[in-house]
């Protein structure tokens, strides 16, 4: 069995020593705000940092952040952070976008999508969709080709990515690239690894059930692909990356989703990370391995965004 990376083990000491579950208290407002600061200290503190702050768009229906890479830009990205569908919003997830954009050279639009439990299912599925339509008819602005669209996210952004993928699908958008890190895609299966990871390594088993129930916000979940894609026809989707980590809760269900594309026929590749925890894009700074998985996810996703314009 792959061993714990040791850079994510002493991050996991520090935070067993402080006796916070990432959702801890969210049971009230007061525990819901505590909970965001706690997780915007945290990837304070463990991200690979930006060197240049986004330009911030909020005269549209869904504000954005606008991360250019450090050339010109080519390919559009939208990028859908994580946090459960209630963590990691504004400026949070600025290092982990402008870092997307300067690897991949291409200009990453940021979402910053309203929030649960305020904005339960489906408000974050629904911003996501009009944040595509906003950046599509904005590329000229930030001189970036709508032809070259493709979609990121992390955690529940990943979610949010594949429920937005099929959508862009059903109308005829083309996608020509989707980076999916560690994606919960199915609220109904039960999976080994949330057992078998659900207590020690960031995200708990606990943590799972806290945040879905907070967005699903009393909506049941059976039969509603806009929270399950795994369970839509996937057929006829773009290029598909997912990234899956040893010792994640999640790991079982991203690695059940990426098999139900290639069973799809979608080109979809499963790339596994055995030494690395859940929140592994946000460890950049702390982690040789999670700065190394990001780079190479980054370099891989480039390459689709890339066979884009020659497509």
């Amino acid at each position: 069995m792959t061993s714990l990376d040791p850079g994510t083990a002493a991050l996991l000491e520090r935070l067993a020593a402080r006796d916070e579950a990432m959702f801890a208290g969210t049971d009230t407002a007061a525990g819901i705000d505590a909970a965001r600061t706690r997780f915007a200290t945290l990837m304070s503190e463990t991200v690979r940092p930006a060197d240049r702050a986004p330009e911030v768009r909020d005269d549209g229906p869904v504000p954005v952040r606008v991360h250019r890479p450090a050339g010109a830009g080519g390919a559009l990205v939208v990028h859908v952070h994580g946090g459960g569908w209630v963590l990691g919003g504004g400026a949070v997830y600025d290092p982990v976008a402008q870092r997307l954009a300067d690897d991949t050279g291409a200009v990453v639009v940021a979402v910053d999508h309203r929030l649960a439990p305020e904005h339960p299912f489906p408000a974050p599925h629904d911003d996501v969709l009009a944040a595509v339509d906003l950046v599509l008819s904005h590329a000229d602005d930030w001189d970036a080709d709508p032809t070259r669209l493709g979609l990121a996210g992390d955690s529940a952004g990943a979610n949010l990515v594949a429920g937005a993928a099929l959508s862009l699908r059903d109308r005829g958008t083309a996608v020509v690239g989707t980076l999916l890190v560690y994606p919960p895609p199915d609220f109904e299966g039960r999976y080994a690894s949330v057992k078998e990871n659900g207590e020690g390594y960031f995200l708990t088993a606990g943590d799972v059930v806290a945040c879905s129930k907070l967005y699903l916000g009393g909506t049941s979940p059976k039969g509603e692909t806009r929270l399950s894609p795994l369970r839509a026809d996937l057929a006829g989707l773009g290029p598909t990356i997912v990234a899956t980590a040893g010792f994640d809760p999640l790991r079982d269900a991203g690695r059940a989703f990426a098999e139900a594309l290639v069973a799809a026929g979608v080109d979809a590749r499963l790339r596994e990370h055995p030494s690395l925890t859940h929140g592994f894009l946000g460890f950049t700074g702390i982690s040789s391995a999670a700065d190394e998985a990001v780079a190479a996810l980054h370099a891989e996703f480039a390459t689709l965004l890339d066979a884009g314009s020659r497509a």
